[in-house]
């Protein structure tokens, strides 16, 4: 059975949240040097890249409450405004993983999920598995969505990860690294993190845990964990390393140990 690893770039590493559109291009650039050069290491294993919206997307859907669903009369625009900020920083995402020679094909998780009420009631991945077939490496992203409920929502990388690995959980091994701009999932006040994270466990580490720096419509940490923590159900196990130490991800992806919390 051939391995498959969903690695997602947070958007809080490759960009500043708290600057609408501020991108780090030096992280990015030495990250995506870093899976290109792992990724020809890997054997017997297939790769779908996802990155968050960072200070693209999820400054916009702050201001329109996209999470919400169809709350005002600006909600329709809004929700066109958003995905054009989702789409912005994914397409620079893919340039980056292009230029590095990584044969990227963006995915639009829109374009392929059906959602009612929040939930995800339908997925189309045929294409993504044709292209995981073919030697391409699919690129998805944190996308508003449309509801058939509610009219809109947000779906975070996490949430997208989430959906295709108890998919792909049929045919594949399936392990999940988030690149974040921590070292892990901290403890409240000190320098240490978790090293491992369960269900068990999980009680006391929320206490340690919060929100994001800067704009994040989507939970950050806390929210994070628990997505990880719902594919723990299905055998599946995440990392959450920094992207910030140089090297990390390239020991990460060929499995190595590293600094970081694992959540199983």
């Amino acid at each position: 059975m051939k391995n498959l690893l969903l690695l997602k770039i947070g958007g809080g590493v490759i960009t500043d949240k708290s600057t609408h559109y501020g991108l780090r291009e030096d992280v990015l650039e030495r990250l995506v040097g870093e899976i290109a050069t792992a990724r020809k290491e890997l054997r017997n294993a297939d790769i779908i890249i996802g990155n968050g919206a960072g200070s693209f997307a999820h400054v916009s859907a702050a201001k329109y409450r996209t999470a919400e669903g169809f709350v005002n009369d600006e909600s329709r625009i809004g929700l066109g405004w958003v995905r054009l900020d989702a789409v912005k920083l994914n397409q620079i995402v893919l340039e980056q993983f292009l230029s590095a020679n990584v044969p990227v094909f963006s995915f639009s998780p829109s374009s392929f999920t059906v959602v009612n009420n929040g939930k995800t009631t339908k997925l189309f991945l045929q294409p993504m598995i044709d292209a995981l077939e073919k030697g391409l490496v699919p690129i998805v992203y944190g996308d508003p969505i449309i509801d058939e409920k509610r009219g809109c929502g947000i779906f975070s990388t996490e949430r997208v990860f989430d959906d295709l690995a108890k998919a792909f959980i049929k045919t594949r091994v399936v392990r999940v690294i988030h690149i974040s701009a921590e070292d892990g999932v901290y403890k409240k006040g000190q320098a240490s993190v978790f090293e491992k994270i369960t269900a068990n466990n999980f009680p006391e580490v929320k206490r340690h845990l919060g929100g994001s720096k800067g704009i994040d419509v989507t939970g950050g940490m806390l929210h994070k964990v628990r997505e990880c923590l719902g594919i723990a159900k299905f055998g599946i196990c995440s990392e959450i390393i920094s992207g910030l130490v140089p090297g990390r991800v390239r020991a990460a992806v060929l499995g190595q140990t590293v600094v970081g919390t694992t959540i199983c």
